[in-house]
């Protein structure tokens, strides 16, 4: 297992220096003058000038790119035009909130789909078989920007149960929650359903039913562990997008997360801002693939004996 961590720690070094190289040509070589967009075609000349010279546009591409990596190590990201803080701040301000509502979402999403998709696989072609899947096609149908607003008009303005918007309390949650976690049941649901019955088909489980298991502990004990595995990467996957911010769900809720923080930066024409919560994006995938990688390989030793 140590093995297999350095090996993942090796590639993982240049993926990030690609990573970071990547954002800061996307944001520097995408055609258009971002200290325009930002002040405007109406600046003057000289306010142009003294806002490029303070974001070190006026120097060499490959001179700005050196100043980049050395604040980056000294996790400098710059300071937000519009507030005058360390970006680093900014973000990291933010951060609770996303988490916070990455992990439950998650968490729903988890413990929804999970028992669901082993039931119905238990019970393939029965009614709750039929009825999970109908539930998580609606589910993976339906946008998130619909979702939202229509739990905000039942719960919060219909019922009075919960709150509009804001991150204010344990009830102030929910309904992002679901709003995040309910696509995300459907695609794990689907996937647990679809796994377990691959699993079910092997020896080792008609094995066990041959010993005279339960048929609840066939697929509990021996068929789901197999069948975790590519739920547990596809939940990964999930968990780096909703670390990056749910945008648009942070953004029908007013929640103050990294994701609605991105989009105040845009409509700020924030430069720094901006950069920083695309390179925390992007850095949340990898990270997160990282850790999947590890976790996954712990599940199957197999994985890890093969490097």
């Amino acid at each position: 297992m140590h093995r297999y961590i350095t090996s993942r720690i090796f590639f993982l070094l240049p993926t990030l220096w690609g990573v970071v190289t990547a954002v800061f040509l996307v944001i520097h070589l995408i055609p258009g003058d971002p200290v325009e967009a930002m002040l405007g075609e109406t600046a003057m000349a000289a306010e142009k000038e003294a806002l490029r010279h303070e974001l070190g546009l006026d120097r060499p591409i490959l001179a700005q790119y050196g100043v980049y990596l050395a604040g980056l190590a000294r996790g400098d990201l710059g300071d937000s035009i519009a507030t005058r803080r360390p970006v680093f701040a900014e973000i990291a301000a933010r951060w609770p909130a996303t988490v916070e509502l990455a992990v439950a979402a998650l968490l729903l999403a988890a413990i929804t789909a999970v028992p669901l998709g082993v039931l119905a696989a238990a019970r393939r072609g029965g009614a709750l078989d039929s009825a999970t899947l109908f539930f998580s096609l609606i589910g993976a149908a339906v946008p998130s920007f619909w979702l939202g607003p229509l739990l905000i008009i039942v719960f919060s303005i219909g019922l009075a149960w919960l709150p509009v918007s804001g991150r204010d309390g344990a009830a102030s949650i929910i309904l992002p929650a679901v709003t995040l976690g309910a696509g995300m049941a459907a695609i794990l649901l689907r996937l647990t359903r679809s796994a377990v019955l691959e699993a079910a088909a092997d020896d080792y489980v008609r094995a066990a039913r041959a010993r005279g298991l339960p048929e609840r502990m066939v697929y509990l004990k021996h068929a789901l562990g197999n069948a975790l595995l590519p739920v547990v990467t596809v939940m990964g996957l999930q968990l780096g997008a909703l670390l990056s911010g749910a945008v648009i769900t942070e953004t029908i809720f007013s929640w103050p997360g990294v994701g609605r923080l991105m989009i105040e930066a845009i409509e700020k024409r924030d430069y720094p801002v901006v950069q920083g919560c695309v390179l925390n994006i992007a850095l949340c995938y990898v990270f997160v693939n990282f850790a999947v990688d590890i976790f996954y390989a712990w599940l199957d030793p197999r994985i890890r004996l093969e490097r």
